[in-house]
């Protein structure tokens, strides 16, 4: 049976470097020597039809209002629905993975204005050698089997910073 849902996503980097000109207070960019010109790749992520979110919905990705599926509406729709910046803001460690599912994709933005978003692969109690700046982004696409990383968290600088992500994670 052909997987129901994929992602699509790209890098494209332009390697520059900042040059002085004769005049020292004068500078410019431009292209590096090496590798001159531009370095960067696609890809695809085949994902299930059927994906985990946070609290055990349909919710993969941050883009969904919580509240858009008829089952966990706590809310009056009626004030909610339009207005969903698609952002999820964090303070405290937040799990954003389900424990017995290998990841497939995982992206994450930053869309704070000051703290550091950081990101944990191993659990609450693992390190958090992934660090987004504010306005900053990660992928990385596992390979929906054997690549674990089932135990994504991310919080605000230190656990004690509060900020806005969006996300997609697909298991």
């Amino acid at each position: 049976m052909p997987n129901a849902r994929r992602i699509i996503f790209g890098t494209h980097v332009i390697p520059t470097q900042s040059v002085e000109a004769e005049e020292t207070s004068i500078r410019h960019t431009e292209f590096q020597a090496s590798p001159n010109g531009t370095i960067g790749g696609k890809g695809i992520a085949s994902i299930s039809s059927t994906q985990w979110g946070p609290g055990g919905s349909d919710g993969w990705t941050s883009f969904n209002h919580p509240g858009a599926y008829w089952e966990d509406q706590t809310d009056l729709w009626e004030t909610k629905g339009e207005t969903w910046s698609g952002e999820l803001s964090i303070t405290a460690a937040t799990n954003l993975t389900a424990a017995a599912s290998a990841l497939a994709f995982l992206y994450i933005t930053n869309t704070g204005d000051t703290v550091n978003a950081e990101v944990s692969l191993t659990g609450t109690g693992g390190d958090y050698f992934i660090i987004i700046p504010p306005s900053g982004s990660v992928h990385l696409r596992g390979d929906g089997t054997n690549l674990g990383l089932n135990e994504v968290f991310v919080r605000g600088a230190s656990g004690s910073g509060t900020t806005t992500i969006e996300y997609i994670i697909a298991q």
